[in-house]
């Protein structure tokens, strides 16, 4: 595990845009656009991140930042991704887990995330010690339009 430093940014965009815009994601990154959000994360306060490796090639990477709570630090992970071709040799797992120990190490008290649910991602969570919150629920507002002006 080696923590995440600005100056990686390229090989970070590299494995991001490879990872989401392929299955199950779809999604359809430019490396401009991931490169521009991959930098806002590592740039936000307290920004924590770490990147694992494989023969040389970055392998897999974990990022996020923390904040304040009334109960301690909360850390959100806000990306997290494996190389698509080294999926399934337990890379990510190793990650998570070194990740978390050095969060824990830190005196972070909870961790959290968003995912999709009901797809691989949210039974590897589930498998590594994450709850699905029941009680909470992810709104969003697309296509923000100008207030009305009465």
């Amino acid at each position: 595990m080696k923590k995440i430093v600005p100056e990686m940014l390229g090989e970070l965009t590299e494995l991001f845009v490879e990872t989401f815009n392929a299955p199950p994601w779809n999604d359809m990154w430019s490396n401009e656009s991931a490169r521009l959000r991959l930098r806002d994360i590592i740039r936000m306060p307290n920004f924590c991140g770490a990147a694992e490796y494989r023969d040389g090639k970055l392998a897999a990477l974990i990022m996020g930042h923390g904040e304040m709570s009334y109960d301690g630090i909360h850390f959100q992970i806000l990306e997290f991704c494996v190389a698509n071709d080294m999926k399934g040799q337990g890379i990510g797992g190793q990650l998570l887990k070194d990740f978390m120990g050095y969060l824990e190490r830190k005196g972070v008290t909870s961790v959290y995330l968003l995912t999709m649910r009901g797809r691989a991602s949210e039974d590897f969570y589930a498998a590594h010690g994450f709850d699905t919150v029941e009680d909470m629920c992810v709104m969003s507002r697309h296509k923000l339009e100008k207030a009305k002006e009465d």
